[in-house]
């Protein structure tokens, strides 16, 4: 039995659970909440982790191994969660109904977190089911040629692409319906050229298949700003300026994708993905800054009622 078939819908599976901690990154901000964001991205991280060290060293105490690895994860990053978790509870014994939860100071920083433990649980993801189904190696990272090559071979390869092109497309679709038209379609766009990337299947109908698919995609995306720019339409600023961002990663794109034909090295084409998923991913947990309804909004008190019966 080929071992793609079971990981290929577990891949899927957890691409989802990532796609929908994003999601809740879109909405937490409260210290309390993004920290348990935070916690449970830690954690996949952990299980990832724990997962890679059991395939790509296949010893007798690999197993034990890749469970003290991801214990030993989890328990690192359980511990500032639950102080955080506590104080907010001994707070709120304290001030009792005056009490109000501490408000995230700045999203940008849980943005900055959520898209560091996206990206490692995806390059840990991806490269444990590459090795575990035989189209990866797993042998030790000896330098820093190695490690650039091991990179860019694990970013490159369907099991990162594809599950990352699922939590972006799932991400833009949950958190984009509460941004402007233009947002939306931008990140939907950036899934679709992460998806259609040549480099993921070793298919020459795949390579030009998904060549002019991408292609289709960016292209859309720069007339649709050139036919806006042509109209005397100009884009609000943030979203003018996300734009400017998505092209850039799209001509960064593409230079990795002429690189890679060239020399068959996907080291610049793995470095533009993961530029492309910062300035995703920097925008679906900051949606406010786009015209998104603020999250967490604080509840209006009424004013109080007159004798009369009306408002005061």
């Amino acid at each position: 039995m080929d071992v793609a078939w079971v990981l290929w819908p577990v891949a899927a599976g957890m691409a989802a659970i990532i796609a929908g901690l994003v999601r809740w990154s879109g909405s937490a901000r409260t210290v309390v909440g993004a920290a348990f964001v935070l916690f449970l991205l830690a954690m996949m991280v952990a299980m990832f982790l724990g997962a890679l060290v059991y395939v790509a060293w296949p010893t007798g105490n690999s197993l034990v191994l890749g469970l003290w690895a991801a214990g030993a994860t989890m328990s690192v990053s359980v511990f500032p969660v639950t102080a955080l978790a506590l104080r907010d509870a001994r707070d709120q014994l304290e001030i009792g109904a005056a009490y109000s939860p501490r408000r995230l100071g700045s999203p940008n920083v849980l943005a900055l977190g959520v898209t560091v433990l996206v990206l490692l649980s995806e390059v840990l993801m991806g490269r444990s089911f590459a090795v575990a189904a035989g189209s990866l190696g797993g042998p030790a990272v000896a330098s820093a040629a190695t490690a650039v090559d091991w990179f860019a071979r694990t970013v490159s390869s369907p099991w990162f692409l594809f599950p990352m092109a699922l939590e972006m497309g799932l991400a833009a679709v949950w958190v984009g319906r509460r941004l402007p038209g233009p947002m939306l379609a931008m990140l939907l766009a950036q899934a679709a050229v992460m998806l259609f990337s040549p480099p993921a299947l070793a298919n020459p109908a795949w390579t030009v298949g998904s060549s002019v698919a991408s292609a289709l995609a960016m292209s859309a995306v720069v007339g649709y700003l050139v036919l806006r720019e042509y109209r005397s339409e100009p884009l609000p600023r943030p979203i003018g300026s996300y734009a400017l961002r998505v092209v850039g990663t799209f001509a960064l794109m593409g230079v990795g994708l002429v690189a890679w034909v060239e020399s068959g090295d996907a080291a610049l084409f793995a470095a533009a993905v993961v530029v492309q998923t910062v300035v995703f991913f920097g925008a679906v947990v900051v949606p406010e800054a786009y015209g998104a309804p603020a999250a967490d909004p604080t509840p209006t008190v009424p004013a109080p009622a007159s004798p009369n019966g009306t408002s005061g």
